[in-house]
């Protein structure tokens, strides 16, 4: 297991070569001993009664990870297995790929391999704009001839990773990417969170992640057996009685949500129910009063009803930035960083303005009875910290906003034990590990959004994603499409199809919705189990999507076969795994039982189809 460590300048010297050095750095870690996985963040505090000098070069993560020896056998040698590397996942792209390239947007969530194949060379990786995963997933593996390291940052902010290679491994380092900073007296901060899970079975690494952050990463809500939501979507700006006729419509024809969120443009001055995705919403992001001509009893009617269809509603807030015009922005100033940019930042570090937003939210959940929050998160912060930063204090403000949006998570989530928060930043990013502890993730991808997305682009993200992570989700808007529908198939997933006031379902696409709600239930546990893929990783429209999930727990899982559109090949074979004897398995589309064992063929005459398959242990319950 490794050894956490640390390495700051302070006054432009390291911290070890300083003789009289006021800032104390205490590590706080916890140890996951069955993952052989570490984590730790480091705290500084200035013990003195004068300012400090400036630290700089500071990194949370400075520790060599051994790997075993390797000499490059031809320096022209580009590609090979056994030499020493980085693997790393790319996060979400610039918002306005999405419109216009799906081979673009299957990027998301892909992995790329960079060699350190001679001593001395050094890769770095950062994030961009602010934002834990915007274009750069907070992840990685550090490995050699089968052996190596996952590691992680937690940081939803601007974070940097480093790595050398070294004779005996490969150094990494790892924090906050802008951080350059004098503390005044008795001030005490802490930065980024490191996760370091280390492997000699290159096999099973993945699962073993996995398994760790389903253990320890994913928050347990104890008013529901299965940590996700099961949600669909109501525009915000459709009136209130609107909302309520759709819940019972839903309920009625059988399609039994957990949630219903109720998305943007709830809120603001004006109703503009016909015209919901043009982005004018945004402009009343900051005016959380409720759009008195189509919601004049705040909502609760919808409320009731939704409780009436055994359900909750899910609210979205993108609560840390407002518009310029709004209210609240006039009446408080102090709360905001004003960048002079249309949008202004709240300022979560600042202690009014954190109240401000706990009793916020803490009056609309209780009012509401809501179950789920829905956090938004739509500009890059990185901008607004940068300008709020006093001189030798660069980082300081993204520093306390950061602390204080884990503090306003904590205070919720201590106050209302079976809140579940969902994870929203225009899309997924702000995936990382701290995120992780306290929320879920509805849309991991902002594609999603668009008008026509293709499910292979989401088969693909989920097929990339769910190497790391098992609790991410998605959402469907596709009519009458069970293959479209099965693609984001996840741990949490959402019908955002009956969104608009001009969309209507009818009932037999109400029948529909309640049957894929019904699969999706019973197969729903799976998605936290151990994953395998057996097919394509990449957008290519003439291959095989193949995954098992597997509960080692039960010993049961699924399988889960996507022939795409323009596949040759109606039949597919796989070996699966963790599968010992005999086992009964069972079609969800043919209905057809059959035995057998870690050997399974799959037939799908169709092009752009889709089969799942639930397996048991022979000789254990029914599989119905």
């Amino acid at each position: 297991m490794i050894k956490p460590d640390f390495s700051y300048f302070y006054g432009g010297l390291p911290h070890g070569e300083v003789q009289k050095n006021p800032i104390k750095a205490t590590v706080s870690k916890r140890e996951f001993t069955e993952f052989h996985a570490v984590e730790w963040n480091v705290f500084y505090e200035n013990t003195s009664a004068e300012d400090s000098k400036i630290l700089s070069e500071i990194y949370d993560c400075d520790v060599l990870l051994a790997l075993p020896e390797y000499t490059r056998p031809s320096p022209t040698l580009r590609i090979t297995g056994e030499a020493p590397c980085i693997i790393w996942m790319q996060g979400c792209l610039e918002g306005e790929a999405y419109s216009f390239n799906d081979e673009r947007s299957a990027q998301e969530f892909a992995f790329h391999t960079d060699y350190l194949f001679e001593i001395g060379m050094k890769k770095g990786y950062e994030n961009h704009h602010g934002r834990s995963s915007d274009q750069m997933m907070p992840f990685f593996e550090i490995t050699c001839k089968g052996k190596g390291y996952i590691a992680a940052i937690g940081w939803t902010g601007c974070w940097r990773a480093e790595f050398e290679r070294e004779k005996a491994g490969i150094r990494m380092r790892a924090g906050l990417r802008c951080a350059e900073f004098y503390l005044k007296p008795m001030e005490k901060i802490r930065t980024a969170t490191i996760l370091i899970m280390s492997y000699d079975e290159k096999e099973n690494r993945y699962n073993m992640f996995r398994d760790l952050i389903k253990t320890h990463y994913t928050p347990k809500i104890t008013a529901k057996e299965h940590p996700g939501v099961l949600a669909a979507l109501l525009w915000g700006s459709l009136p209130s009685d609107e909302m309520a006729n759709r819940i019972r419509r839903l309920y009625s024809g059988g399609a039994k949500f957990e949630e219903y969120w109720i998305d943007a443009a709830w809120n603001g001055q004006s109703a503009d129910s016909e015209n919901t995705f043009d982005g004018t919403w945004a402009d009343e992001i900051g005016n959380w009063e409720f759009k008195k001509d189509i919601h004049p009893d705040r909502l609760c009617n919808v409320s009731r009803t939704a409780q009436e269809a055994g359900a909750a509603l899910m609210l979205w807030f993108d609560l840390e930035h407002a518009s310029n015009i709004t209210p609240i922005v006039k009446e408080h100033p102090e709360y905001f960083i004003n960048n002079g940019e249309k949008f202004l930042l709240l300022n979560l570090g600042c202690e009014a303005a954190w109240t401000y937003a706990f009793n916020l939210l803490k009056n609309y959940f209780s009012m509401l009875k809501l179950r789920c929050y829905r956090q938004d998160f739509n500009i890059p912060p990185d901008l607004p910290w940068e300008f709020a930063d006093r001189p030798g204090r660069r980082g300081i403000t993204e520093i306390y906003h950061v602390l204080g949006l884990y503090k306003l998570f904590d205070a919720l989530r201590g106050e209302f034990p079976d809140l579940i928060i969902d994870n929203c930043a225009s899309g997924g990013r702000r995936l990382d590990i701290e995120m992780l502890k306290r929320s879920v993730t509805l849309y991991r991808s902002d594609y999603q959004c668009i008008q026509n997305p293709d499910p292979d682009v989401t088969n693909t993200h989920n097929t990339n994603i769910s190497r790391y992570l098992p609790a991410t989700g998605c959402s469907t808007k596709l009519k009458m499409d069970l293959y479209a529908a099965r693609s984001t198939y996840s741990a949490s997933w959402g019908y955002s199809g009956y969104a608009t006031a001009a969309c209507s379902m009818s009932e037999e696409e109400i029948q529909w919705l309640s049957e894929v709600i019904e699969e999706y239930v019973s197969i729903r546990k799976y998605f936290l189990g151990h994953f395998y893929n057996f097919g394509s990783d990449q957008f290519d429209s003439s291959a095989w999507v193949i995954w098992q999930y597997h509960d080692p727990s039960s010993d049961e899982g699924m399988v889960m076969a996507f022939r795409r559109k323009n596949s040759p090949s109606a039949e597919a074979s796989v070996s699966l795994k963790e599968l010992e004897g005999e086992y009964t398995f069972y079609n969800l589309d043919t209905k057809e039982h059959f035995t057998g064992g870690e050997s399974l063929e799959i037939r799908l005459p169709r092009e752009y189809s889709s089969a799942i398959i639930v397996y048991k242990k022979a000789g254990t319950s029914e599989i119905v």
